[in-house]
């Protein structure tokens, strides 16, 4: 278990680096952007497509962050209410449950994506689109990756307090 504990410890880590990072850029850039439309009087049009596909690239890794903090919003009545092994059975159906969208339509659907984005160009930075749909599928994995972790976390503090 400690093992777990250390690879989600430095998954979060990394991640909140990359999204605060991220995040950051994102401001400079808009920052950049506000300053070349309203002070020079010629926006930029690279700037607004990369702050675009950086909006979506934080989204889906800060979503991935959440899911390995279990941090995301839940509905905890019925998991109040019941017993200890209804509680791990019901966290263990919300893991499974969330692997099996991020499976579907993250990994599957986002290869596919990267599939069909491999013909198209982002006319603006001249690149192909399947590297901004890149982060599909890695947002997939690192969700899956954290379901897995998770589902141990689950299963070694019920056995903690089974022991007890």
């Amino acid at each position: 278990m400690g093992t777990i504990l250390i690879i989600k410890t430095w998954l979060n880590k990394i991640l909140s680096g990359v999204v605060a990072l991220l995040l950051a850029f994102m401001s400079l850039l808009t920052i950049y952007q506000v300053f070349m439309r309203y002070m020079m009087r010629n926006p930029s049009t690279m700037s607004e497509d990369i702050l675009s596909y950086s909006f979506v690239w934080i989204s889906l890794l800060a979503a991935a962050l959440v899911f390995g903090e279990r941090d995301h919003m839940n509905l905890t009545f019925f998991l109040d209410k019941g017993s200890p092994m209804v509680k791990l059975l019901l966290s263990l159906l919300s893991e499974v449950l969330i692997m099996i969208i991020a499976i579907g339509v993250l990994l599957v659907g986002g290869l596919s994506f990267m599939e069909v984005g491999a013909i198209q160009v982002s006319p603006t930075l001249g690149i192909t689109m399947n590297i901004i749909y890149l982060i599909l599928p890695v947002s997939g994995i690192l969700i899956i990756l954290f379901n897995f972790i998770n589902i141990a976390e689950l299963i070694a503090a019920y056995k903690i307090k089974e022991e007890r």
